[in-house]
Protein backbone atom coordinates (compact mmCIF):
# COMPACT_ATOMS: atom_id res chain seq x y z
CA UNK A 1 0.00 0.00 0.00
CA UNK A 2 1.24 3.05 -0.71
CA UNK A 3 0.83 6.35 1.64
CA UNK A 4 0.81 9.68 -0.02
CA UNK A 5 2.41 11.08 3.14
CA UNK A 6 5.14 9.34 3.87
CA UNK A 7 7.70 11.45 4.42
CA UNK A 8 5.54 13.56 6.72
CA UNK A 9 4.65 10.52 8.76
CA UNK A 10 8.31 9.12 8.83
CA UNK A 11 9.05 12.62 10.46
CA UNK A 12 6.23 12.42 13.15
CA UNK A 13 7.35 9.03 14.08
CA UNK A 14 10.79 10.06 14.49
CA UNK A 15 9.51 12.85 16.24
CA UNK A 16 7.08 10.50 18.80
CA UNK A 17 10.49 8.34 18.97
CA UNK A 18 12.35 10.79 20.36
CA UNK A 19 9.69 11.98 22.76
CA UNK A 20 9.64 8.98 23.97
CA UNK A 21 12.92 8.27 25.17
CA UNK A 22 12.87 12.58 26.18
CA UNK A 23 9.98 11.18 28.77
CA UNK A 24 12.90 8.71 29.81
CA UNK A 25 15.13 11.41 30.79
CA UNK A 26 12.64 13.98 32.02
CA UNK A 27 11.46 10.90 34.75
CA UNK A 28 15.28 10.01 35.97
CA UNK A 29 15.85 14.34 35.89
CA UNK A 30 12.34 14.72 38.54
CA UNK A 31 14.04 11.55 40.18
CA UNK A 32 17.48 12.94 40.24
CA UNK A 33 16.22 16.41 41.49
CA UNK A 34 13.93 15.25 44.29
CA UNK A 35 17.18 13.39 45.50
CA UNK A 36 19.23 16.34 45.29
CA UNK A 37 16.73 18.15 47.26
CA UNK A 38 16.80 15.10 50.22
CA UNK A 39 20.38 15.39 50.10
CA UNK A 40 20.33 18.97 50.60
CA UNK A 41 18.04 19.36 53.75
CA UNK A 42 19.94 16.23 54.75
CA UNK A 43 23.56 18.04 54.64
CA UNK A 44 22.03 21.55 56.56
CA UNK A 45 20.43 19.44 58.78
CA UNK A 46 23.53 18.51 59.66
CA UNK A 47 24.55 21.60 59.85
CA UNK A 48 22.00 22.46 62.12
CA UNK A 49 23.21 19.62 64.29
CA UNK A 50 26.59 20.96 64.42
CA UNK A 51 26.55 23.96 66.81
CA UNK A 52 23.66 26.31 66.37
CA UNK A 53 20.87 27.22 68.68
CA UNK A 54 17.01 26.18 66.75
CA UNK A 55 15.94 29.23 66.46
CA UNK A 56 19.45 30.85 64.94
CA UNK A 57 19.66 27.93 62.58
CA UNK A 58 16.26 28.45 60.96
CA UNK A 59 17.17 31.68 60.60
CA UNK A 60 20.83 31.49 59.43
CA UNK A 61 20.80 28.29 57.29
CA UNK A 62 18.65 29.67 54.38
CA UNK A 63 20.84 32.61 54.22
CA UNK A 64 23.60 30.23 53.99
CA UNK A 65 21.60 28.93 50.90
CA UNK A 66 21.41 31.93 49.34
CA UNK A 67 24.88 32.79 49.95
CA UNK A 68 26.13 29.71 48.03
CA UNK A 69 23.65 29.64 45.07
CA UNK A 70 24.13 33.47 44.65
CA UNK A 71 27.40 33.43 43.23
CA UNK A 72 26.77 29.77 41.24
CA UNK A 73 23.92 31.86 39.69
CA UNK A 74 25.76 34.61 38.89
CA UNK A 75 29.25 33.43 37.67
CA UNK A 76 27.66 30.13 35.59
CA UNK A 77 24.06 30.46 34.41
CA UNK A 78 21.96 33.22 34.77
CA UNK A 79 18.94 31.21 33.26
CA UNK A 80 18.87 29.49 36.36
CA UNK A 81 17.60 32.09 38.26
CA UNK A 82 13.70 32.72 39.74
CA UNK A 83 11.21 30.55 38.35
CA UNK A 84 11.99 28.67 35.45
CA UNK A 85 9.15 29.25 33.48
CA UNK A 86 9.17 32.63 32.38
CA UNK A 87 12.78 31.69 31.40
CA UNK A 88 11.03 28.83 29.47
CA UNK A 89 8.72 31.19 27.57
CA UNK A 90 11.40 33.24 26.95
CA UNK A 91 13.12 31.02 25.13
CA UNK A 92 10.41 29.40 23.11
CA UNK A 93 9.25 32.95 21.83
CA UNK A 94 12.14 34.59 21.40
CA UNK A 95 14.85 32.28 21.11
CA UNK A 96 14.25 29.95 18.91
CA UNK A 97 13.40 27.30 21.70
CA UNK A 98 16.87 27.31 22.26
CA UNK A 99 18.11 26.83 25.57
CA UNK A 100 21.67 26.50 26.43
CA UNK A 101 22.51 22.89 27.51
CA UNK A 102 24.46 23.62 31.07
CA UNK A 103 20.47 25.04 32.32
CA UNK A 104 19.29 21.91 33.23
CA UNK A 105 22.45 20.96 35.35
CA UNK A 106 23.35 24.14 37.02
CA UNK A 107 18.91 24.64 37.30
CA UNK A 108 19.16 21.25 39.39
CA UNK A 109 21.97 22.60 41.57
CA UNK A 110 20.77 25.93 42.36
CA UNK A 111 17.28 25.01 43.27
CA UNK A 112 18.15 22.15 45.49
CA UNK A 113 20.09 23.70 47.63
CA UNK A 114 17.38 26.54 47.68
CA UNK A 115 14.69 24.39 48.34
CA UNK A 116 16.81 21.89 50.67
CA UNK A 117 18.32 24.70 52.74
CA UNK A 118 14.45 26.05 53.80
CA UNK A 119 13.92 29.04 50.42
CA UNK A 120 10.08 28.70 50.28
CA UNK A 121 9.91 27.73 46.39
CA UNK A 122 8.81 24.70 44.70
CA UNK A 123 9.40 22.05 42.05
CA UNK A 124 7.57 23.11 39.93
CA UNK A 125 9.47 25.52 38.26
CA UNK A 126 13.13 24.06 37.88
CA UNK A 127 11.88 20.51 36.37
CA UNK A 128 9.95 22.58 33.78
CA UNK A 129 13.44 24.58 32.87
CA UNK A 130 15.08 21.24 33.71
CA UNK A 131 13.16 18.61 30.89
CA UNK A 132 12.19 21.88 28.41
CA UNK A 133 16.05 22.09 28.68
CA UNK A 134 16.68 18.61 27.72
CA UNK A 135 14.06 18.72 25.32
CA UNK A 136 16.16 21.84 23.27
CA UNK A 137 18.99 19.46 23.84
CA UNK A 138 17.48 16.83 22.16
CA UNK A 139 16.10 19.45 19.14
CA UNK A 140 19.42 21.53 18.61
CA UNK A 141 20.85 17.44 18.90
CA UNK A 142 19.18 16.52 15.89
CA UNK A 143 19.18 20.04 14.10
CA UNK A 144 15.61 20.47 14.11
CA UNK A 145 13.31 23.38 12.70
CA UNK A 146 12.06 25.69 15.28
CA UNK A 147 8.63 24.41 15.38
CA UNK A 148 9.95 20.79 15.94
CA UNK A 149 12.29 21.83 18.88
CA UNK A 150 9.31 23.89 20.30
CA UNK A 151 7.40 20.79 20.36
CA UNK A 152 10.32 19.02 22.18
CA UNK A 153 10.85 21.97 24.81
CA UNK A 154 6.65 21.76 25.37
CA UNK A 155 7.54 17.93 25.79
CA UNK A 156 9.84 18.29 27.90
CA UNK A 157 8.35 20.67 30.20
CA UNK A 158 5.31 19.30 30.43
CA UNK A 159 6.80 15.49 31.65
CA UNK A 160 9.23 17.06 34.24
CA UNK A 161 5.67 18.51 35.93
CA UNK A 162 4.08 15.01 35.24
CA UNK A 163 7.09 13.35 36.60
CA UNK A 164 7.33 15.56 39.97
CA UNK A 165 3.58 15.77 40.88
CA UNK A 166 2.18 11.98 39.09
CA UNK A 167 -0.11 13.76 36.89
CA UNK A 168 0.01 12.65 33.61
CA UNK A 169 -2.48 14.73 32.17
CA UNK A 170 -2.06 17.56 34.20
CA UNK A 171 1.33 17.81 32.90
CA UNK A 172 0.10 17.58 29.53
CA UNK A 173 -2.42 19.94 29.74
CA UNK A 174 0.04 22.66 31.64
CA UNK A 175 2.70 22.77 28.73
CA UNK A 176 -0.23 22.89 26.22
CA UNK A 177 -2.21 26.00 28.13
CA UNK A 178 1.00 27.51 28.70
CA UNK A 179 2.91 27.41 25.87
CA UNK A 180 1.74 25.72 23.32
CA UNK A 181 -1.08 27.63 23.08
CA UNK A 182 -2.24 27.46 19.39
CA UNK A 183 -1.72 23.59 18.72
CA UNK A 184 -3.07 20.90 16.15
CA UNK A 185 -3.67 17.62 17.67
CA UNK A 186 -0.69 15.43 16.49
CA UNK A 187 1.46 18.12 17.96
CA UNK A 188 -0.33 17.02 21.37
CA UNK A 189 1.16 13.19 20.98
CA UNK A 190 4.57 13.80 21.23
CA UNK A 191 3.97 15.55 24.64
CA UNK A 192 1.38 13.32 26.02
CA UNK A 193 3.57 10.18 25.33
CA UNK A 194 6.62 12.28 26.76
CA UNK A 195 4.30 12.77 29.83
CA UNK A 196 3.28 9.12 30.10
CA UNK A 197 6.28 8.14 29.90
CA UNK A 198 7.83 10.24 32.40
CA UNK A 199 5.41 8.90 35.20
CA UNK A 200 5.65 5.55 34.60
CA UNK A 201 9.34 6.05 35.56
CA UNK A 202 8.80 7.70 38.56
CA UNK A 203 5.92 5.57 39.95
CA UNK A 204 8.43 2.51 38.90
CA UNK A 205 10.99 3.68 41.09
CA UNK A 206 9.14 6.14 43.97
CA UNK A 207 5.52 4.19 43.79
CA UNK A 208 2.29 5.71 43.21
CA UNK A 209 2.00 8.28 46.48
CA UNK A 210 -0.38 11.06 45.70
CA UNK A 211 1.40 14.47 46.45
CA UNK A 212 -1.28 15.57 48.73
CA UNK A 213 -3.28 13.79 51.43
CA UNK A 214 -6.99 14.33 51.70
CA UNK A 215 -10.25 12.80 52.66
CA UNK A 216 -12.97 12.54 50.14
CA UNK A 217 -15.28 15.36 50.91
CA UNK A 218 -19.33 15.33 50.29
CA UNK A 219 -20.79 18.20 48.36
CA UNK A 220 -24.12 20.46 49.38
CA UNK A 221 -25.71 22.17 46.01
CA UNK A 222 -26.74 24.68 48.73
CA UNK A 223 -22.47 25.55 48.62
CA UNK A 224 -22.63 26.16 45.13
CA UNK A 225 -23.29 30.38 46.33
CA UNK A 226 -20.25 30.03 48.53
CA UNK A 227 -17.43 27.78 46.51
CA UNK A 228 -18.14 31.30 43.56
CA UNK A 229 -17.49 33.38 46.72
CA UNK A 230 -14.45 31.25 46.87
CA UNK A 231 -13.47 32.04 43.23
CA UNK A 232 -14.33 35.56 43.44
CA UNK A 233 -11.71 36.18 46.58
CA UNK A 234 -8.81 34.13 45.09
CA UNK A 235 -9.28 36.19 41.87
CA UNK A 236 -9.13 39.49 43.86
CA UNK A 237 -6.17 38.12 46.55
CA UNK A 238 -4.40 37.00 43.12
CA UNK A 239 -4.02 40.04 41.83
CA UNK A 240 -2.72 42.18 45.16
CA UNK A 241 -0.43 38.71 45.38
CA UNK A 242 1.55 39.14 42.00
CA UNK A 243 1.56 42.72 42.34
CA UNK A 244 3.70 42.73 46.12
CA UNK A 245 5.77 39.39 44.91
CA UNK A 246 7.40 41.88 42.10
CA UNK A 247 7.14 45.10 44.30
CA UNK A 248 9.32 42.80 46.38
CA UNK A 249 11.86 41.63 43.57
CA UNK A 250 11.89 45.03 42.33
CA UNK A 251 12.93 46.49 45.37
CA UNK A 252 15.71 44.05 45.84
CA UNK A 253 17.07 45.01 42.19
CA UNK A 254 17.40 48.54 43.36
CA UNK A 255 19.75 47.62 46.15
CA UNK A 256 22.99 48.72 45.23
CA UNK A 257 25.10 45.78 46.12
CA UNK A 258 26.43 42.62 43.70
CA UNK A 259 23.84 40.19 42.63
CA UNK A 260 25.09 37.20 44.31
CA UNK A 261 24.82 38.71 47.88
CA UNK A 262 21.18 38.91 47.32
CA UNK A 263 19.85 35.90 47.61
CA UNK A 264 21.74 35.65 50.84
CA UNK A 265 19.83 38.97 52.01
CA UNK A 266 16.58 37.04 50.76
CA UNK A 267 17.18 33.87 52.39
CA UNK A 268 17.78 35.48 56.14
CA UNK A 269 14.72 37.53 55.90
CA UNK A 270 13.23 34.10 54.56
CA UNK A 271 14.45 32.52 57.91
CA UNK A 272 13.04 35.67 60.16
CA UNK A 273 9.78 35.02 58.82
CA UNK A 274 9.39 30.96 58.79
CA UNK A 275 11.43 30.36 62.14
CA UNK A 276 8.00 31.24 63.91
CA UNK A 277 6.20 28.77 62.13
CA UNK A 278 8.03 25.84 61.98
CA UNK A 279 6.24 22.45 60.88
CA UNK A 280 4.06 24.38 59.03
CA UNK A 281 5.58 24.57 55.20
CA UNK A 282 6.48 28.18 55.25
CA UNK A 283 10.29 27.18 54.88
CA UNK A 284 10.63 24.93 51.74
CA UNK A 285 8.10 23.69 49.19
CA UNK A 286 5.48 23.65 51.73
CA UNK A 287 3.07 20.11 51.27
CA UNK A 288 3.29 19.74 54.91
CA UNK A 289 1.21 23.06 55.86
CA UNK A 290 -0.97 21.99 53.10
CA UNK A 291 -1.98 18.54 54.39
CA UNK A 292 -2.28 20.17 57.63
CA UNK A 293 -4.80 22.68 56.49
CA UNK A 294 -6.57 19.62 54.28
CA UNK A 295 -7.16 17.67 57.20
CA UNK A 296 -8.43 20.38 59.61
CA UNK A 297 -5.74 21.01 61.71
CA UNK A 298 -5.31 24.30 61.55
CA UNK A 299 -7.24 27.30 63.31
CA UNK A 300 -8.37 30.31 61.61
CA UNK A 301 -6.00 32.65 62.74
CA UNK A 302 -3.04 30.60 62.20
CA UNK A 303 -4.16 30.07 58.65
CA UNK A 304 -4.26 33.59 58.21
CA UNK A 305 -0.81 34.48 59.60
CA UNK A 306 0.51 31.38 57.26
CA UNK A 307 -1.04 32.94 54.26
CA UNK A 308 1.26 36.20 54.62
CA UNK A 309 3.65 34.37 56.11
CA UNK A 310 4.38 32.10 53.07
CA UNK A 311 3.82 35.00 50.84
CA UNK A 312 6.60 36.97 52.42
CA UNK A 313 8.83 33.66 52.44
CA UNK A 314 8.73 32.68 48.96
CA UNK A 315 8.67 36.96 47.84
CA UNK A 316 11.83 36.81 49.68
CA UNK A 317 13.30 34.12 48.57
CA UNK A 318 12.61 34.24 44.83
CA UNK A 319 12.32 37.99 44.84
CA UNK A 320 16.05 38.20 45.61
CA UNK A 321 17.24 36.32 42.98
CA UNK A 322 17.69 32.35 44.57
CA UNK A 323 16.04 29.54 42.30
CA UNK A 324 12.73 27.60 42.83
CA UNK A 325 9.21 27.60 41.49
CA UNK A 326 6.04 29.40 42.53
CA UNK A 327 3.51 26.27 41.93
CA UNK A 328 4.19 24.94 45.30
CA UNK A 329 3.88 28.02 47.26
CA UNK A 330 0.48 29.20 45.26
CA UNK A 331 -0.90 26.28 46.01
CA UNK A 332 0.04 26.77 49.85
CA UNK A 333 -1.30 30.23 49.75
CA UNK A 334 -4.70 28.86 47.84
CA UNK A 335 -4.69 26.54 50.67
CA UNK A 336 -4.83 28.77 53.31
CA UNK A 337 -7.14 31.06 52.22
CA UNK A 338 -9.35 28.81 51.02
CA UNK A 339 -9.21 27.15 54.83
CA UNK A 340 -9.79 30.01 56.83
CA UNK A 341 -12.62 30.64 54.23
CA UNK A 342 -14.54 27.51 54.99
CA UNK A 343 -14.02 28.02 58.68
CA UNK A 344 -15.37 31.21 58.01
CA UNK A 345 -18.67 30.16 56.38
CA UNK A 346 -18.84 27.27 58.39
CA UNK A 347 -19.21 29.78 61.46
CA UNK A 348 -21.99 31.70 59.39
CA UNK A 349 -24.11 28.73 58.02
CA UNK A 350 -22.65 25.45 59.96
CA UNK A 351 -25.80 23.56 58.59
CA UNK A 352 -24.98 24.49 55.14
CA UNK A 353 -21.16 23.78 54.64
CA UNK A 354 -20.42 20.38 54.50
CA UNK A 355 -16.81 20.16 55.25
CA UNK A 356 -14.63 23.87 55.85
CA UNK A 357 -10.98 21.68 54.44
CA UNK A 358 -12.74 21.08 51.43
CA UNK A 359 -12.58 24.69 50.65
CA UNK A 360 -8.41 24.81 51.58
CA UNK A 361 -8.64 21.99 48.45
CA UNK A 362 -10.91 23.77 46.22
CA UNK A 363 -8.79 26.85 47.23
CA UNK A 364 -5.49 25.29 45.94
CA UNK A 365 -7.19 25.09 42.02
CA UNK A 366 -8.77 28.50 42.39
CA UNK A 367 -5.95 30.32 43.32
CA UNK A 368 -3.16 29.12 41.15
CA UNK A 369 -5.71 29.34 38.52
CA UNK A 370 -6.12 33.20 38.58
CA UNK A 371 -2.40 33.26 39.46
CA UNK A 372 -0.99 31.52 36.55
CA UNK A 373 -4.09 31.87 34.27
CA UNK A 374 -4.30 28.03 33.89
CA UNK A 375 -7.90 27.20 34.56
CA UNK A 376 -7.60 23.99 32.87
CA UNK A 377 -4.49 22.81 34.37
CA UNK A 378 -6.06 23.61 37.62
CA UNK A 379 -9.02 21.73 36.68
CA UNK A 380 -7.07 18.43 35.99
CA UNK A 381 -4.18 18.77 38.08
CA UNK A 382 -5.34 18.89 42.15
CA UNK A 383 -8.01 15.80 41.45
CA UNK A 384 -4.71 14.12 39.81
CA UNK A 385 -2.49 15.13 42.67
CA UNK A 386 -5.50 14.34 45.32
CA UNK A 387 -6.57 11.26 44.15
CA UNK A 388 -10.52 12.68 44.54
CA UNK A 389 -12.16 13.24 41.22
CA UNK A 390 -15.26 14.03 42.95
CA UNK A 391 -14.42 17.56 43.16
CA UNK A 392 -13.86 18.76 39.62
CA UNK A 393 -17.70 20.19 39.42
CA UNK A 394 -17.06 22.11 42.23
CA UNK A 395 -13.43 22.66 41.29
CA UNK A 396 -14.71 23.83 38.06
CA UNK A 397 -17.19 26.11 39.18
CA UNK A 398 -14.92 28.82 41.74
CA UNK A 399 -11.73 28.22 38.60
CA UNK A 400 -13.48 29.58 36.62
CA UNK A 401 -15.13 32.14 38.61
CA UNK A 402 -11.50 33.03 40.23
CA UNK A 403 -10.07 33.25 36.74
CA UNK A 404 -13.00 36.03 35.20
CA UNK A 405 -12.14 37.92 38.63
CA UNK A 406 -8.50 37.70 37.73
CA UNK A 407 -8.99 38.91 34.03
CA UNK A 408 -10.82 41.79 35.44
CA UNK A 409 -8.06 43.12 37.05
CA UNK A 410 -4.87 41.43 34.76
CA UNK A 411 -6.32 41.20 31.43
CA UNK A 412 -4.59 37.57 30.17
CA UNK A 413 -1.31 38.68 32.28
CA UNK A 414 0.36 35.95 34.81
CA UNK A 415 2.69 35.62 37.34
CA UNK A 416 5.15 34.18 34.69
CA UNK A 417 4.10 36.89 31.74
CA UNK A 418 4.87 39.82 33.98
CA UNK A 419 8.17 38.43 34.43
CA UNK A 420 8.03 37.64 30.97
CA UNK A 421 7.36 41.05 29.86
CA UNK A 422 9.95 42.39 32.35
CA UNK A 423 12.40 40.47 30.53
CA UNK A 424 11.33 41.48 27.51
CA UNK A 425 11.79 45.15 27.78
CA UNK A 426 15.37 44.79 29.21
CA UNK A 427 16.50 42.26 26.57
CA UNK A 428 18.78 44.69 23.93
CA UNK A 429 20.89 42.90 21.30
CA UNK A 430 21.52 43.53 17.73
CA UNK A 431 22.62 40.77 14.88
CA UNK A 432 24.35 41.74 12.45
CA UNK A 433 21.75 41.20 10.31
CA UNK A 434 18.33 42.87 10.33
CA UNK A 435 16.29 40.06 9.50
CA UNK A 436 17.24 38.23 12.90
CA UNK A 437 16.23 41.12 15.15
CA UNK A 438 13.41 41.77 16.86
CA UNK A 439 10.70 44.73 17.45
CA UNK A 440 11.44 44.42 21.32
CA UNK A 441 15.14 44.99 20.50
CA UNK A 442 14.79 48.60 18.65
CA UNK A 443 11.62 50.22 20.27
CA UNK A 444 11.31 53.08 22.01
CA UNK A 445 9.80 52.25 25.83
CA UNK A 446 9.33 55.70 26.93
CA UNK A 447 5.83 56.21 25.23
CA UNK A 448 3.45 60.00 25.08
CA UNK A 449 -0.22 58.92 24.82
CA UNK A 450 -3.65 60.94 24.02
CA UNK A 451 -6.23 60.24 25.94
CA UNK A 452 -9.15 59.87 23.23
CA UNK A 453 -11.22 62.54 24.83
CA UNK A 454 -8.65 65.32 24.55
CA UNK A 455 -9.89 68.46 21.52
CA UNK A 456 -8.32 68.01 18.44
CA UNK A 457 -6.70 71.34 17.96
CA UNK A 458 -4.40 70.32 21.23
CA UNK A 459 -2.89 67.76 18.66
CA UNK A 460 -0.23 70.14 17.54
CA UNK A 461 0.42 71.39 21.05
CA UNK A 462 1.89 67.98 21.45
CA UNK A 463 3.98 68.14 18.38
CA UNK A 464 5.60 71.37 19.77
CA UNK A 465 5.85 69.94 23.57
CA UNK A 466 7.29 66.56 22.36
CA UNK A 467 8.92 66.54 19.15
CA UNK A 468 7.02 63.19 17.49
CA UNK A 469 4.31 63.27 14.95
CA UNK A 470 2.39 60.52 16.31
CA UNK A 471 1.02 59.00 19.55
CA UNK A 472 -0.53 56.45 20.50
CA UNK A 473 -4.45 56.56 21.40
CA UNK A 474 -4.95 54.63 25.30
CA UNK A 475 -8.43 54.74 27.05
CA UNK A 476 -7.95 52.82 30.73
CA UNK A 477 -4.86 51.64 29.83
CA UNK A 478 -5.92 49.83 26.96
CA UNK A 479 -4.50 50.92 22.75
CA UNK A 480 -7.58 52.01 20.91
CA UNK A 481 -6.43 53.86 18.43
CA UNK A 482 -3.23 56.12 16.72
CA UNK A 483 -3.11 59.77 15.97
CA UNK A 484 -0.46 60.85 13.40
CA UNK A 485 0.15 64.90 11.77
CA UNK A 486 -1.06 63.35 8.60
CA UNK A 487 -4.27 62.32 9.68
CA UNK A 488 -4.57 66.03 11.15
CA UNK A 489 -3.40 67.60 8.07
CA UNK A 490 -6.41 65.78 6.07
CA UNK A 491 -8.90 67.51 8.12
CA UNK A 492 -10.65 70.60 7.05
CA UNK A 493 -9.44 73.25 9.61
CA UNK A 494 -12.58 74.67 9.95
CA UNK A 495 -14.25 71.85 11.87
CA UNK A 496 -10.93 70.96 14.24
CA UNK A 497 -12.17 72.90 17.05
CA UNK A 498 -15.53 70.98 17.41
CA UNK A 499 -13.79 67.75 16.83
CA UNK A 500 -11.68 65.44 19.62
CA UNK A 501 -8.92 63.22 19.08
CA UNK A 502 -11.04 59.95 19.19
CA UNK A 503 -12.94 61.33 15.78
CA UNK A 504 -9.68 61.94 14.03
CA UNK A 505 -7.52 58.83 14.98
CA UNK A 506 -6.70 56.01 12.93
CA UNK A 507 -7.15 52.35 13.91
CA UNK A 508 -3.79 51.09 15.88
CA UNK A 509 -1.29 49.69 13.74
CA UNK A 510 0.88 47.15 15.80
CA UNK A 511 3.27 44.64 16.35
CA UNK A 512 4.73 41.53 18.97
CA UNK A 513 7.41 42.01 20.58
CA UNK A 514 8.52 38.67 19.05
CA UNK A 515 7.91 40.00 15.49
CA UNK A 516 11.27 40.55 13.14
CA UNK A 517 12.32 43.84 11.67
CA UNK A 518 11.45 42.65 8.22
CA UNK A 519 7.87 42.08 9.06
CA UNK A 520 7.57 45.32 10.51
CA UNK A 521 8.68 47.07 7.77
CA UNK A 522 6.24 44.97 5.38
CA UNK A 523 3.62 47.03 7.96
CA UNK A 524 5.00 49.91 7.68
CA UNK A 525 5.13 49.84 3.62
CA UNK A 526 2.07 47.99 3.31
CA UNK A 527 0.05 50.46 5.27
CA UNK A 528 1.91 53.29 4.46
CA UNK A 529 2.75 54.08 7.88
CA UNK A 530 5.35 55.61 9.53
CA UNK A 531 5.59 53.92 12.92
CA UNK A 532 3.75 51.24 14.52
CA UNK A 533 3.20 50.02 18.01
CA UNK A 534 4.49 47.03 19.87
CA UNK A 535 1.62 45.30 22.33
CA UNK A 536 1.87 42.40 24.64
CA UNK A 537 0.06 39.86 23.02
CA UNK A 538 -1.64 38.59 26.01
CA UNK A 539 -2.40 41.33 27.87
CA UNK A 540 -2.42 43.95 24.67
CA UNK A 541 -0.27 46.32 26.88
CA UNK A 542 1.39 48.87 25.16
CA UNK A 543 4.92 48.38 25.49
CA UNK A 544 6.76 50.42 22.75
CA UNK A 545 6.62 52.29 19.58
CA UNK A 546 8.83 51.89 16.62
CA UNK A 547 9.54 54.55 13.88
CA UNK A 548 11.89 54.08 10.90
CA UNK A 549 14.37 56.12 11.98
CA UNK A 550 14.52 53.22 14.90
CA UNK A 551 14.64 50.88 12.06
CA UNK A 552 17.64 53.46 10.20
CA UNK A 553 19.61 53.18 13.31
CA UNK A 554 19.57 49.52 14.12
CA UNK A 555 20.71 49.23 10.19
CA UNK A 556 23.48 51.69 11.17
CA UNK A 557 24.47 50.10 13.92
CA UNK A 558 24.35 46.15 12.65
CA UNK A 559 26.39 47.02 9.68
CA UNK A 560 29.00 49.62 11.76
CA UNK A 561 27.62 52.36 9.44
CA UNK A 562 28.67 54.92 12.26
CA UNK A 563 27.05 56.95 14.66
CA UNK A 564 25.27 59.88 12.73
CA UNK A 565 22.06 58.73 13.14
CA UNK A 566 20.27 62.23 14.97
CA UNK A 567 20.22 63.39 11.68
CA UNK A 568 17.46 61.17 10.39
CA UNK A 569 15.34 61.47 12.73
CA UNK A 570 11.75 61.57 11.60
CA UNK A 571 10.45 64.96 10.89
CA UNK A 572 8.43 66.55 8.34
CA UNK A 573 11.58 67.60 5.51
CA UNK A 574 13.34 63.88 6.46
CA UNK A 575 10.07 61.45 6.31
CA UNK A 576 10.73 61.16 2.51
CA UNK A 577 14.35 59.97 3.10
CA UNK A 578 13.56 57.46 5.69
CA UNK A 579 10.66 56.12 3.63
CA UNK A 580 13.17 55.89 0.68
CA UNK A 581 15.78 54.79 3.12
CA UNK A 582 13.71 51.95 4.72
CA UNK A 583 12.47 50.60 1.39
CA UNK A 584 16.00 50.03 0.28
CA UNK A 585 16.77 47.96 3.49
CA UNK A 586 13.32 46.10 3.26
CA UNK A 587 14.42 45.39 -0.49
CA UNK A 588 17.67 43.94 0.77
CA UNK A 589 16.26 41.70 3.10
CA UNK A 590 14.12 40.37 0.59
CA UNK A 591 10.97 40.04 3.34
CA UNK A 592 7.79 39.37 1.12
CA UNK A 593 5.26 41.86 1.52
CA UNK A 594 2.50 41.06 3.81
CA UNK A 595 -1.52 40.29 1.61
Amino acid sequence: MHFKNTEYLKEWAELNAIALILGIFAGLGAIVFGKMIELSKHFFGIIFQRGFQDALSIIVIPAIGGAIVGPIIYKYCSESKGHGVPEVMYAVMANKSNIRKRVAFFKTIVSSITIGSGGSAGREGPIAQIGASIGSTFGQFFNFDEKKKRILVVSGLSSGVAAAFNTPLGGTIFGLELILTNFSPISVIPIALSSVISVSIARTILGPESAIKVATFTFNPAEIPFYMLLGAVMGIVSFFYIKGFYFIEDSFDKIKIPFYIKPAIGGFLTGLVGFSFVGYGVLGGGFEGMNAALSGQIGLTLLILLFFAKFFATSFTLGSGASGGIFSPSLYLGAMLGGALGIIFDNFVPNVISSPPAYALIGMGAFFASVAKVPLTCIIMIPEMSSDYSMIPTLMLSVFVSYGISALFLGRSSIYLEKLNKKISTTKYFSKDLSDVAAMDIMTEDIISMDPDIPLKKFWDYVKKYKKLGFPVIKDGQLIGMMSNSKVKNIDSKKIPFLKVRDAMSPPIYVYPYDKVPKVLSIMDEIQCGRVLVINPSSKETLGIITKSDILKAYRIAKNIGDDEDKFKISGEFEEEISHISQKIHDKLKWPKIK
